[in-house]
């Protein structure tokens, strides 16, 4: 990891890419197809390298081998999860034990999400450092969605989830303290978890 920035530049965050499922829905393994001529896991991990966040951690999973050589050579840090079919609480703890004591926050992107930008990566960034609020996500046609900036401050009980719930049970047990960025562009938030939806993002591009 590189060293913190100064106080100037804003918080210590992190993001962690959830890239460790098995994509049911789509029939194979998603993150490998092939999107402008990247494989689709590239597309969310070089918009994490691109923000102003200051650690990028890549959990994986199913078909480990070949998701992490799909990341090749960027200078993320690879975690490999055994337990993923246990569901994404498990990918969510390991990212979140690889940097808890080094960031203030994480901000949590799943690895179908072709359309994130790292400037919505810094926004909710930026967003954080405004307000201090524990909870920063987009909202998109009234609807809260991925990623989402999760503080420190909510770790310990991150850590205590199960299931393929990721944080959902301890974001609904803050709402009211949940800070939203409302998005004008749907497609920015946008997953991709079935071949329609595939065919879909390859005409968007």
């Amino acid at each position: 990891m590189s060293a913190p920035a100064p106080a100037e530049q804003g918080p210590v965050v992190a993001v962690v890419v959830l890239a460790a499922g098995r994509g049911s829905r789509m029939g194979s393994q998603k993150l490998l197809l092939p999107l402008a001529g990247r494989p689709l896991v590239q597309w969310s991990v070089d918009a994490a390298l691109a923000s102003r966040a200051q650690e990028t951690v890549v959990v994986v999973g199913h078909e480990a081998a070949a998701v992490t050589a799909a990341v090749g050579d960027r200078p993320v840090r690879i975690l490999v999860n055994e337990a993923f079919e246990a569901g994404m609480s498990t990918s969510l703890k390991a990212g979140i034990a690889a940097v808890r004591g080094r960031c203030e926050a994480i901000v949590v992107l799943l690895a179908d999400q072709p359309f994130v930008s790292a400037g919505l990566i810094d926004l909710l960034i930026e967003r954080y450092s405004a307000t201090g609020a524990p909870i920063v996500r987009p909202e998109v046609e009234g609807r809260q969605t991925h990623p989402v900036l999760l503080d420190a401050v909510l770790f310990p009980e991150l850590l205590l989830e199960e299931g393929d719930v990721g944080g959902r049970a301890v974001v609904a047990r803050h709402l009211d303290e949940v800070c939203l960025v409302t998005l004008d562009d749907a497609r920015l938030t946008a997953d991709i978890d079935t071949p329609q939806e595939y065919e879909a993002a390859k005409e968007c591009r």
